[in-house]
């Protein structure tokens, strides 16, 4: 049996938990060697033997209310079963398997069982359509795809010319029927043994491929390895603050994301987690809060957002919650003041990227929480602020590029590209392009891109701070900004305005908001242009498409 102790990073202060800190602890932890044999699959569940087998791993929760709930021992039986279908499919170490399914079961017992296999698990999110799923597929090479019927026929348009592709399998829940050139998992694992000789992978073996979106060309295959078990069991740790006697996790995130494997984190602990399966559903989640004692939530901004001009849905629920997570883009100061007096504690906002994933700067319970800052960088993890593009550090008070060192969520590769790979990296540091302001007690606070900056009249100006201004205006419900030509003063701030529930749109409201956030910020900051739209265009991961928004600010008919 492993033992679920906690590694002794729990002092009140974050200075004596940086002192104290080792990710030497997290490999300890590990079943196996963690310095030489590690798999991620393996140690999110397998781990778990004796007694631990019968403690709960996963609820379930159905759009329909319906609920199902599997022990740990569960867990590791169902995706053994998998990973022995795969296996006998032909999956060998290192092929790329994806998944394009919604948040059921058998998601997650598909993804323990690839990464047991030793092949490399990737995921698109079930929002993309047939050309950015071809794209993944045939970049990749990979063999198989996981997925369910009513999203087959995407499948089949997207793999119709990826010779890469060798298996469909597909996950008949409500029995839609299978083709019978297709895998029927839910048949072909009925009987099948639950013992699964775990691939004896490595920390530096590739586990994990995801796809992330640049500012030019094509999607990028980041590449992950083994040790990605090492930081996802540390930011459950701190920044969470997990307790396996205690705790309920609950991560709104879809596997299509890597944020959306954090729930693997809390499972190492032998922490049990929600799964809902359908998408954001303000009244749902209110009842999901009311009826599960919840305790740790992680979701994403605009839902706070969403939850908070909608505070009274919370007025009569049972609620269990204890630390709230945020993370995806940046969390505005009013939400965040809002949450400790609703909840009693505040959100902690976070920051991290696909190539280095997780937490590399957050908020945590044993420090001050600075509304509007994401917090202080991860112990044990070197992240810098640095003038764009080199590694001279900033002064406190300045603006600079945040540059994370080597620890165990660091990427392994872009996917076959070693050029982008080697300019990502400067002397060791992974190079984000995002910038922040750095204060004199190492706080960091988001400023954007480096081309979501506006230079207006030669200053620099941070799109995050005027974003949470206008949203501490009753008439503004979220807002965005972005930088629109002018001729004297090269740009100009443009905000686009939702407003709020019963506001007129009217110029009288309009420069109200002006003078609202000309009081809070210098001349040169405030938005000279607002206009009302009825949505901002979000990505699928919740963040402003503020491409989307400097296109139609240079056109208006765009």
């Amino acid at each position: 049996m492993v033992s679920q102790e906690m590694p002794n990073h729990t002092a009140d202060d974050y200075d004596s938990v940086c002192d104290s800190f080792s990710w030497d602890s997290y490999r300890e932890a590990c079943d196996w060697d963690g310095e030489t044999e590690l798999n991620f699959g393996h140690e999110s569940v397998s781990r778990h033997t004796g007694e631990d087998r019968d403690n709960l791993g996963l609820i379930w929760r159905g759009e329909d209310g319906s609920e199902e709930r599997y022990t740990f021992g569960e867990l590791d039986d169902e995706s053994n079963r998998v990973a022995n279908v795969l296996a006998d499919a032909g999956v060998a170490r290192g092929d790329r398997v994806f998944t394009y399914m919604p948040r059921i079961p058998e998601h997650y017992f598909s993804i323990l069982a690839i990464l047991k296999t030793g092949a490399v698990f990737g995921s698109i999110n079930s929002r993309y359509g047939v050309d950015a799923t071809e794209y993944r597929l045939e970049d990749s090479r990979a063999t198989v795809v996981v997925t369910v019927p009513e999203y087959r026929d995407t499948i089949a348009e997207a793999t119709e010319n990826v010779d890469s592709v060798e298996h469909i399998v597909v996950v008949d829940r409500n029995d839609e029927g299978v083709d019978d050139d297709d895998l029927d998992l839910l048949a072909e694992t009925e009987g099948v043994s639950t013992e699964f000789d775990t691939a004896k992978t490595g920390p530096e073996d590739p586990a994990l491929l995801y796809y992330t979106s640049g500012t030019t060309g094509p999607a990028k295959g980041v590449l992950h390895g083994h040790k990605f078990t090492i930081g996802n069991a540390g930011f459950t740790d701190l920044p969470c603050n997990m307790d396996p006697d205690e705790d309920l996790y609950w991560n709104v995130a879809d596997p299509g994301w890597l944020t959306g494997l954090h729930p693997l984190g809390a499972w190492f602990w032998g922490v049990p987690t929600l799964i809902y399966s359908g998408d954001f559903d303000l009244q749902e989640w209110v009842s999901i809060l009311d009826e599960y004692p919840v305790s740790i939530f992680f979701a994403v901004p605009t839902a706070f957002r969403v939850i908070m001009n909608n505070d009274e849905l919370l007025d009569d629920i049972d609620n269990s919650v204890e630390t709230i997570i945020s993370m995806g883009e940046p969390l505005n100061p009013a939400v965040i003041e809002w949450a400790e007096e609703r909840f009693g504690v505040p959100i902690l906002d976070a920051y991290g990227t696909s190539e280095t994933y997780g937490m590399t700067v957050s908020n945590y319970l044993f420090q001050d929480v600075k509304p509007g800052s994401m917090g202080r960088p991860h112990p044990g993890i070197d992240v810098k602020v640095v003038e764009p593009g080199t590694m001279n550090e900033i002064e406190p008070g300045e603006i600079g590029e945040v540059a994370i060192g080597e620890y165990p969520c660091t990427f392994l590769e872009y996917w076959e590209r070693p050029e982008k790979t080697e300019n990502a990296t400067l002397d060791g540091y992974v190079m984000t392009s995002d910038l922040v302001e750095l204060d004199e007690e190492g706080y960091l606070f988001y400023q954007g891109r480096a081309d979501d900056v506006i230079l207006s009249s030669g200053y620099r100006i941070g799109p995050f701070d005027i974003e949470s201004s206008l949203v501490e205006h009753p008439a503004v419900a979220d807002a965005a900004v972005v930088p629109k030509p002018h001729e004297e003063k090269g740009n100009i701030v443009k905000a686009y305005v939702v407003p709020s529930e019963d506001t007129e749109q009217t110029q009288e409201v309009i420069d109200d908001i002006k003078n609202f956030v000309r009081e809070r910020h210098a001349a040169h900051e405030y938005p000279r242009e607002i206009e009302f739209i009825d949505e901002l265009p979000m990505t699928m991961t919740g963040k402003i498409r503020r491409t989307e928004l400097r296109e139609r600010t240079s056109d208006p008919t765009a």
